[in-house]
């Protein structure tokens, strides 16, 4: 990617999203990750930048696949179709059969319920301290690393990943890792509540969910997957 594409994209992404992609987080996402390259698109209006999307290399179960990430348009140049002009290039450019899967915002959902991907909605829920995926270490290494507020918790000899919410008492529970990799993190003390997130919904909290788009029907994704989980 060109310097100027990468300025472009940082540009557009901190104006619509505020500023939140700075070059640590660019270099990390993108420049650090253990898949291989990205795609990244931008849409020019009269040559100046409007939009953006990129196709984050995010592999899943050994098969490369790519995670819907950073979509963002103007303001002044929504309703124009350009989102979707966007994704279509991008699976033009990747293939039809290459697996693409995403946690879109409430602006990028309905363009991918309108292009007939397979949706679902993770729904929070309480949890005990036991079962929980086991997440693969380089990619905690790599990206969950990345992420600010996560840490540790031991119960007997296994180690789970939470991520606290500031000064709540409730945690997202993340997943199991080895000690070695739990160690990465700062260890979490106190007592708290517990949430995951779960495809069936749940009383409490029914209406605290995050949809989860793919291309591909029925493809179980797990939801440590989410870039900012």
């Amino acid at each position: 990617m060109s310097g100027n594409m990468k300025e472009e994209f940082i540009s557009l992404a901190n104006t619509v999203f505020g500023a939140f992609v700075t070059e640590e987080y660019y270099k990390a996402k993108y420049e650090n990750n253990i898949y291989g390259p990205s795609l990244l698109t931008i849409i020019y209006v009269d040559g100046y930048p409007v939009g953006t999307d990129v196709m984050w290399r995010n592999d899943l179960d050994g098969e490369q696949a790519y995670q819907t990430v950073d979509t963002c348009v103007l303001e002044h140049f929504r309703g124009m179709g350009l989102f979707k002009k966007l994704t279509f290039h991008e699976l033009e450019y990747l293939g039809k059969d290459t697996l693409v899967y995403g946690f879109p915002n409430v602006n990028s959902y309905p363009g991918y319920v309108k292009m007939g991907w397979n949706v679902q909605r993770l729904f929070k829920t309480l949890c005990r301290l036991q079962g929980g995926d086991v997440i693969d270490a380089d990619y905690v290494t790599w990206w969950i690393k990345a992420q600010e507020g996560i840490g540790y918790i031991r119960k007997n000899e296994t180690y789970y990943l939470i991520r606290k919410h500031g000064g709540s008492p409730m945690a997202t529970m993340i997943g199991k890792v080895d000690a070695q990799t739990a160690r990465l993190f700062p260890e979490a003390r106190g007592s708290r509540l517990l949430i995951r997130f779960n495809t069936k919904p749940s009383i409490y909290n029914k209406n605290k969910s995050i949809p989860l788009v793919c291309n591909r029907p029925n493809k179980e994704i797990p939801y440590w997957k989410i870039d900012a989980i």
